[in-house]
């Protein structure tokens, strides 16, 4: 008995076929510019893979050991659709930041800058204090607590609503960043 040969299903030439796409699937990327947002606890979401993953605000030592990096949780909403998107933004600080003496030497500064100095050393505490600021005005407290495991407590940030300014993330352009935050609505930029 001779074996029958299969069928083979001969292929035409493939055609282009980006141009087709499922109507209404796909969501507009978010635009760069400030939105409207809510620092959450945690995050939780499926991957494409199915897999379950949490992302939390969290106040952590940073891999060096030297500083400390203060992650928030973020979901922003467009207004035009309402579609939200969640994201987080990293704070360094270093633990020097935060005594009498920086804050000093920072606000004094200040001074000298309005006057036409420059930053020098003192630029990258003055913008984690700038940072640790507005996180206190979001929180609605005047002064962030210590969280008795070396950070500062984030619990009164939790729920709380504020304005997110997303632009090309200078890690990767592929990406978005905040890239800055506040409690009111920027007056000279719309709210996408």
């Amino acid at each position: 008995m001779t074996a029958s040969a299969e069928p083979t299903l001969s292929l035409p030439e493939i055609p282009d076929l980006s141009s087709i796409e499922e109507s209404g699937t796909k969501a507009a990327k978010l635009d760069d510019g400030w939105y409207e947002g809510t620092i959450l606890e945690r995050r939780e979401l499926t991957d494409r893979s199915g897999n379950d993953r949490i992302f939390e605000s969290d106040d952590q030592p940073s891999k060096g050991g030297d500083s400390r990096n203060i992650r928030i949780q973020v979901e922003l909403v467009r207004k035009s659709d309402g579609r939200k998107l969640g994201t987080n933004t990293l704070i360094n600080y270093r633990p020097e930041d935060l005594t009498a003496d920086m804050v000093a030497q920072v606000t004094a500064k200040m001074a000298e800058v309005k006057g036409g100095a420059e930053w020098g050393s003192l630029f990258r505490p003055f913008m984690t204090l700038s940072r640790l600021n507005k996180l206190q005005k979001l929180a609605g407290v005047r002064q962030l607590q210590r969280n008795g495991n070396g950070g500062l407590d984030l619990q009164p940030l939790y729920g709380k609503k504020g304005y997110f300014r997303l632009a090309p993330d200078d890690r990767n352009s592929e990406f978005k960043a905040i890239v800055e935050f506040r409690v009111d609505a920027p007056t000279k930029a719309k709210v996408l």
